[in-house]
């Protein structure tokens, strides 16, 4: 799954200023904070995804598979990353049914006969498994758009407060 929400950090100070103070930090500094807020970030993205989700194939597609990062250049969370499940299905490319709902719609599959050989036609509905269509997603999308802002309000005192706990630095200090 790709990224969820954008956020726009051009229209907020603060989120500039804590990013330029996270890019001027010491590697090993960036690093740690940058644990401590995935760390921080990651049981409140599951508990979204995790009261959305209620089917063992959402659970499977999406909430198990979901990750939160944090770096200096800001906040990521996904859903439906990794390996293909059990039975085959690629949590890549076949979440979308999982999230947005898919239409039943019936096809005719040809086959032959192994006992006669000849070719017969059979109808079979596909798709049945999911919800109905929806435009906007049940889950992840959900999910991202209920718990964004807290995910970034942990971000930014995460930072600050690491960066406030370094001596000698002053978050303060406006010149």
């Amino acid at each position: 799954m790709t990224e969820l929400v954008k956020l726009d950090v051009n229209q907020s100070r603060e989120l500039q200023a804590t990013i330029l103070a996270l890019k001027a930090a010491q590697r090993q500094v960036r690093l740690d904070i940058n644990k401590e807020a995935r760390n921080a970030i990651r049981p409140l993205w599951q508990q979204e995804l995790n009261s959305r989700a209620h089917s063992r194939m959402e659970q499977a597609l999406i909430v198990a598979r979901a990750r939160a990062t944090a770096s200096d250049r800001g906040v990521r969370v996904t859903a439906a990353n990794g390996r293909e499940l059990r039975g085959g299905l690629d949590p890549a490319t076949g979440w979308p049914g999982a999230e947005f709902g898919a239409r039943s719609k019936r096809v005719s599959k040809g086959e032959v006969s192994k006992r006669t050989r000849r070719p017969y036609q059979r109808d079979q509905v596909i798709n049945r498994q999911f919800k109905g269509r929806t435009q906007h997603g049940r889950i992840a999308f959900d999910a991202a758009s209920a718990a964004m802002t807290k995910v970034v309000g942990i971000w930014v005192r995460t930072v600050v407060g690491a960066l406030a706990a370094i001596p000698g630095t002053d978050i303060n200090d406006r010149k």
